[in-house]
C-alpha cells in the first residue's frame, strides 16, 4: 500500500463514504447508540466537521460499576477480618459511599467521540489528518495512545479498549492515522506500526536503529 491507494477522507457532514474496517486490538464491539442523544457532551470541534460517531456509558453502567466497587470492597474487608465485625465500624461504609462516588465520577468522564477528521477522549481532540505524533505506551494497565497533531492539540492516554470499542468510529480515525503516517510529517515508531498493523511502505522507512528497539522490546 502506498498514500495513493489510501481510501479518501470522508466528507466532514456526511461521514460517506466511511473508510473500510480498521484492524482493532480491542475485540468488545459497542457501536453510536441510535435511540438516545449523548449527555452533556464536551464541546466538540465543530468547525472541524459534525460528530458522526460517539460512545458514552449509559446511567445503568455508571451505576453497575459503582455497586460493583462496593461488593469488591465488602468482600475484601470481610475476608480480612474473617467475619462481619466491619460492619459496626462507621469509617468502612464512609469508604464505600467515597469508592461508589468515585467509580461513578470516573466512569462518568469516558466520553469517546469522532468526526470524519478528528477524534475526541473526555474534553481533548486532534486532527486525526494532521498528526504529528502517535505513540502507544502502558499507562497502568490499560494500553493507550498518545496523540498529537500540527495544531499543537494533544490526547495524552487514549485508550486502547475506549477507541477501538466502536468498530465505526475507530475507521475513521485509523483512516486519518493512515493519511497522516503517509505524509512523512509523523512521529511514529516501528513498535506503534506494529501495533496498529500500519503498513511500512507508508511515510518514511523506520531507520535500521528503530528498527532494532522494535525487536528488542517485542523479543
Amino acid at each position: 500500500m502506498n498514500a495513493a491507494d489510501l481510501p479518501q477522507m470522508p466528507d466532514p457532514i456526511t461521514g460517506e463514504p466511511r473508510p473500510p474496517r480498521a484492524p482493532r486490538i480491542h475485540k468488545s464491539t459497542e457501536y453510536t447508540p441510535v435511540k438516545r442523544s449523548p449527555r452533556k457532551p464536551p464541546e466538540a470541534p465543530e468547525h472541524l466537521g459534525s460528530t458522526l460517531e460517539w460512545l458514552q456509558p449509559t446511567v445503568r453502567d455508571k451505576y453497575t460499576s459503582a455497586l460493583f466497587m462496593v461488593a469488591l470492597l465488602v468482600v475484601y474487608l470481610t475476608v480480612v477480618n474473617g467475619d462481619l465485625r466491619w460492619v459496626h465500624w462507621w469509617t468502612m461504609w464512609v469508604l464505600m459511599v467515597v469508592g461508589a462516588g468515585m467509580m461513578l465520577r470516573a466512569t462518568g468522564n469516558h466520553w469517546t467521540a469522532a468526526g470524519s477528521t478528528w477524534v475526541q477522549w473526555r474534553s481533548s481532540w486532534v486532527d486525526t489528518y494532521r498528526l504529528t505524533r502517535i505513540q502507544f505506551s502502558a499507562d497502568g494497565y490499560s494500553r493507550v495512545l498518545r496523540l498529537k497533531d500540527a495544531h499543537g492539540n494533544e490526547i495524552h492516554s487514549f485508550k486502547i479498549s475506549e477507541i477501538q470499542r466502536n468498530p465505526d468510529l475507530w475507521d475513521l480515525v485509523y483512516n486519518g492515522i493512515l493519511h497522516s503516517v503517509a505524509s512523512g510529517n509523523c512521529d511514529i515508531d516501528t513498535k506503534t506500526r506494529h501495533i496498529l498493523k500500519i503498513p511500512y511502505e507508508l511515510g518514511p522507512r523506520p531507520t535500521r536503529s528503530e528498527r532494532t528497539r522494535g525487536r528488542r522490546r517485542r523479543g
